[in-house]
């Protein structure tokens, strides 16, 4: 699909993003304190600035070129977005190898945090960069490496320049682009022959957006709480750091208030499971999340994007969202409605996605490994296996304390346990409904949330699946595979 317009994109976040005037005034702080915009500026010297190596991009040695060697400059497409000033590429022209594939930490700017605890604007700055890449019908990174580093401090980023060019414009540069959009302060210091004119225009660029006080340079950021009292977090930033945001395990107490903005991957009675929109390059998945309502009934379908308060705590091993404020009332702790159709997703640069994630065998290959999906929705092919108590059963029964019956189905995955827990599940009732679906020593592609249960802070984790309950039938998420 063809990309909509930055102006169209941030329009509508300002148009559906919020409950109300009031709410939106609430997260800006003192009620006199202007509201930064979040529509596209004009960018008169990023119009101005032209791209004159076209002739030069057959070079295509960006990746090989030797450090303090020359210009360096190659054709690429995206890879992977990571945020506002950090994307993967690859080379267009490579061989296809990985050895083609490099992060690169973009020159001369660094934009507000977005991908762990949320700086303001940061969210915007990465949407922005994300847009104008997915409009690109041409994509050149360049570096003058006698002038410039070709590795960040860590070694691990390539650094440089990123022009790109559209079906409707002629090539721009992305980084003094969003220094002019006041995305990012200015942080080039230093003149280069190979690349003459960068110093002088990103001087200006970034002089005139100070001068405007856009963004960072002054403006609040509308859709961020700064109250200080919030902690704007992405899901994997607040598992990472459970520690200081998280309610204490013994005393179920404490813990930061949080907000999140999240796509909805499945409902569970009044509950949800929900992810990330966005994950660093090193993950192989989104983070996702159990979030217990407390009973308080919310209208969520998988796809909604949501924005919301609440708290991090664990459940028997199990990280989950809880304290969660469900009114949709204007009012400072509100819970949002963002987008809720694949084309209001798309328009704010997401992807819409409501598929199980396909893990790849190779990706758990010890039971630790199952703990980066937990709270996420997957598709895992298992093998059934037989109860100890009755050779032919593929499930074993057990009783809550409140009289319940839980079935569990007995299953493996590469050789690890992982069996599938139903307790009060519409598909499996009673044994009939589960011998109807599974059989002892046959494989299944199964759809379900995994998580995990601890009896005690001495015992071992075990990770099991959870199946949905948002579809209709069973065959939505049991396939039998030869």
């Amino acid at each position: 699909m063809k990309f909509k317009g930055i102006k169209y994109i941030f329009g509508f976040i300002l148009a559906s993003m919020f409950v109300g005037a009031s709410a939106s005034l609430t997260s800006c702080g003192p009620a006199e304190q202007a509201c930064g915009s979040n529509e596209e500026y004009a960018t008169p010297i990023t119009d101005s600035f032209k791209f004159t190596m076209e002739d030069k991009i057959s070079r295509n040695n960006f990746v090989s070129a030797q450090p303090k060697s020359g210009l360096a400059i190659s054709e690429v497409k995206v890879i992977a977005y990571t945020d506002g000033d950090t994307t993967n590429f690859s080379l267009v022209n490579g061989t296809g190898q990985d050895s083609d594939r490099f992060r690169l930490r973009y020159e001369a700017i660094d934009t507000p945090e977005s991908t762990g605890e949320i700086d303001p604007w940061g969210l915007k700055a990465s949407l922005f960069t994300k847009s104008k890449l997915k409009s690109a019908t041409s994509i050149v990174v360049v570096n003058d490496l006698i002038q410039f580093e070709k590795y960040d401090s860590s070694g691990g980023r390539f650094m440089g320049f990123v022009w790109y060019k559209t079906e409707t414009s002629d090539y721009r540069l992305l980084n003094l682009e969003i220094v002019e959009q006041g995305y990012s302060l200015n942080y080039l210091q230093q003149n280069s022959d190979l690349l003459p004119g960068y110093y002088d225009a990103f001087k200006e660029a970034g002089d005139a957006a100070k001068a405007a006080k856009r963004r960072v340079n002054g403006e609040a950021d509308c859709d961020y709480d700064d109250s200080g009292e919030v902690v704007e977090t992405t899901i994997a930033n607040a598992k990472a750091n459970f520690d200081t945001l998280g309610v204490d395990y013994n005393t179920s107490s404490g813990g930061k208030k949080l907000r999140i903005t999240a796509i909805v991957t499945g409902v569970a009675g009044y509950n949800f499971y929900c992810r990330d929109l966005t994950k660093l390059d090193t993950d192989e998945t989104y983070s996702g999340i159990y979030a217990f309502t407390q009973y308080k009934s919310i209208d969520l379908k998988p796809g909604y994007i949501i924005k919301f308060y609440c708290k991090i705590t664990k459940y028997s091993g199990n990280y989950q969202l809880t304290d969660i404020e469900t009114s949709t009332i204007a009012s400072r702790y509100a819970f949002e409605y963002v987008a809720k159709t694949k084309e209001e997703v798309e328009a704010l640069g997401y992807e819409y996605n409501t598929n199980a994630y396909a893990v790849p065998s190779t990706s758990i290959t010890q039971y630790s490994d199952f703990e980066k999906f937990t709270g996420n929705y997957v598709e895992l092919v298992l093998n059934t296996h037989a109860s100890k108590d009755n050779p032919d059963a593929a499930y074993y029964t057990s009783t809550t304390t409140s009289g319940g019956i839980v079935y569990t189905i007995l299953t493996y995955y590469n050789n690890m346990q992982l069996n599938i827990r139903c307790e009060s599940h519409a598909f499996f009732t009673d044994p009939a409904t589960i011998e109807a679906v599974f059989e002892v020593g046959k494989k299944y592609s199964v759809k379900a949330f995994v998580g995990c249960y601890q009896y005690d802070e001495d015992s071992d984790i075990e990770y099991q699946l959870t199946l949905p309950s948002f579809r209709e039938g069973y065959q939505d998420y049991i396939l039998e595979v030869e």
